[in-house]
């Protein structure tokens, strides 16, 4: 029963950063791909559907944390109290941005608030980055390693997500964005995980150092693989490929992070009547929400274009 909800957990997490990862993308490089007022509100109509969907992954799973893994919620809270709430200010600049840009028809409001979107949305990578490094290493200069790691690897998972939805003008500027950092997040995903483990170690980890070390050099090695052959989808403009590629390497590192903390989740699991009581309000809501974000993208997979509705 533990093991379910500790897979459970992480692949809402994974699915959160999935799925806001390209807007978190998207909003990165806002400016490299939309030179124009107008054509940075047509690159918010690329994720505008999906924005409020997509973050209700990160609300499930900390909700599942909260209630499968008590004593580590706990523990979250008190150990990393500055850095969670450092990612809820950025988080909540992040959607301010996207709501307020075009409340008011003033250019200086809508430029003002292109430029805190672009500046959130590279601390909210940094974040998720440095998040990812505390789980793997502990507090420390892995933190920094990750965040680059997550800023690169976003940024490129952004790309390739415009390529696909965005009209023709605007993806041939996503596409020569997608292909140049394809190349540098394959091998900043290859390096970190090895680098890491080789000096760091495992944090409180008894095992001999060939058995840590071998599990980040696959699972990196994957995500990397991954990212260079969607470089190549990407230059064949097969951009739906790209995507699920891009989408691959994401999983590799929420994958290196379950493996991580697998065993301290276990052993901070809720008892077995509290469990049982969860899983029953997960047999009612997962279904429900999984079918609401198959209808969702399914309804706005098409990519924009004059006719599409504007969001935000």
């Amino acid at each position: 029963m533990d093991l379910l909800w500790i897979i459970l957990l992480m692949l809402f997490l994974n699915l959160y950063a999935v799925t806001d990862g390209f807007a978190i993308g998207v909003g990165m490089l806002l400016h490299r791909m939309g030179r124009t007022s107008e054509q940075r509100r047509t690159l918010l109509t690329v994720i505008g559907p999906f924005f409020l969907g997509n973050e209700v992954w990160l609300v499930v799973a900390g909700g599942v944390l909260a209630g499968a893994f008590p004593l580590a919620e706990a523990r979250l809270s008190e150990g990393l109290y500055l850095m969670v709430v450092a990612g809820l200010l950025i988080w909540a600049s992040r959607d301010a941005s996207i709501w307020f840009r075009s409340r008011l028809a003033s250019v200086r409001w809508r430029v003002a608030w292109d430029r805190v979107l672009n500046v959130a949305s590279v601390a909210f990578a940094a974040f998720w980055g440095a998040a990812v490094g505390a789980a793997l290493h502990g507090t420390g200069p892995f933190t920094l390693v990750w965040a680059t790691v997550a800023v690169v690897l976003l940024a490129a998972h952004g790309a390739v997500f415009a390529a696909l939805r965005s009209p023709a003008e605007l993806a041939v500027d996503a596409q020569a964005l997608a292909s140049r950092l394809l190349g540098p997040a394959a091998v900043l995903l290859a390096l970190a995980p090895l680098t890491g483990f080789l000096i760091g170690g495992l944090p409180g980890e008894s095992l001999p150092l060939a058995v840590p070390v071998a599990v980040p050099v696959a699972v990196g090695g994957a995500g990397a693989a991954a990212l260079w052959t969607a470089r190549t989808a990407v230059r064949a403009e097969s951009y739906g490929r790209a995507v699920a590629l891009t989408s691959t390497a994401i999983t590799s590192v929420t994958v290196l992070v379950g493996v991580r903390l697998g065993p301290e989740l276990a052993q901070a699991a809720a008892g077995a009547e509290s469990l049982r009581v969860l899983g029953g309000f997960a047999l009612i809501l997962l279904p429900l929400l999984a079918g609401a974000q198959v209808w969702m993208w399914r309804t706005f997979r098409q990519r924009v274009d004059a006719r599409t509705v504007l969001f935000f």
